[in-house]
């Protein structure tokens, strides 16, 4: 998008046709990190359901739309102040590497030690405050380390980061149904890479999803394949209730034996301060500050 700047008293639109397409893009990444770490918290971990269900996954759906909530408030301030017609809200959602870091090195061998994955719930849920914490502390640094750091070095780790955790692992899925995958790709690729525009110009991010979606309930309706499990439905349409928020110290109890947790937490939570002065840096070298 090219860069207009406007002068005094510019009000910034809320939303603008390509924003479609972003929100489809994180829709999608969200939808799949939450499978992943629902997947994990109830196989690894052996979390009750109630506490999945009934406590995590709600967290994080009110969690989502607050910080996503926040940082568009903060990308139309940025915009009146500057007079930018380009400027984009940083996207926010759950860490893929700490997803995987705090279910393996935290829980998991809290839960084989004691057998109890509610001790091993509390104990992620410490560690997650000590990083908490040291991300907060690293807020009051972030402007010096973008100064003295080479962008090269910023840039490369996130780029790192992105093949390694992000890109890698949904490549090696899209070969357990390849004709499906590489299909819904080619949209992608076709749209947000090369510019095709769609016929009504629809959201790329959108049409993949349903697109992908149709084709593999049909092939398992039609028996050419089985991809979908039209009992999963059933049972995840039983999950389905309000679970307001319930306040919660559970954190103190894990904090009680903090001691091997800081092993990972300390140089984990200065990464993933870095990490989002990598995410910071990016913008910038696209010239929105």
């Amino acid at each position: 998008m090219s860069t207009t700047t406007m002068g005094a008293g510019y009000k910034p639109k809320w939303w603008v046709s390509g924003d479609w397409n972003g929100f489809f893009g994180l829709f999608t990444n969200v939808v799949l990190n939450v499978i992943v770490l629902t997947g994990l918290c109830l196989g690894v971990v052996k979390l009750p359901e109630d506490i999945v269900f009934g406590r995590i996954l709600p967290a994080l759906g009110i969690a989502l739309p607050i910080g996503n909530l926040f940082y568009a408030w903060l990308a139309y301030r940025l915009a009146q102040k500057s007079g930018r017609s380009d400027v984009t809200a940083l996207p926010y959602g759950p860490s893929v590497p700490h997803m995987f870091i705090v279910v393996f090195l935290i829980m998991l061998p809290v839960y084989l030690k004691t057998g109890d994955p509610i001790l091993a719930w509390e104990a992620g849920l410490a560690w997650a405050f000590v990083i908490g914490v040291i991300v907060l502390l690293g807020a009051f640094v972030g402007p010096a380390v973008r100064k003295w750091t080479p962008r090269a070095a910023m840039l490369g780790t996130l780029a790192g980061i992105s093949i390694a955790f992000i890109s890698m692992r949904p490549a090696f899925q899209t070969w357990e149904t390849p004709w499906l995958g590489f299909l819904t790709l080619a949209i992608i690729l076709g749209c947000w890479t090369a510019n095709v525009k769609l016929p009504l110009n629809s959201p790329a991010g959108l049409v993949a999803v349903v697109l992908g979606t149709l084709l593999a309930w049909a092939a398992t309706i039609s028996g050419v394949q089985q991809i979908m499990e039209p009992s999963a439905v059933g049972a995840s349409l039983a999950q389905f209730s309000v679970h307001p928020p319930i306040p919660s110290s559970a954190f103190l109890t894990g904090l009680s034996d903090i001691g091997p947790l800081l092993v990972t937490a300390v140089p984990l939570g200065i990464y993933n301060f870095t990490e989002a002065m990598n995410n910071v840096e990016s913008a910038s070298a696209a010239g929105d500050d």
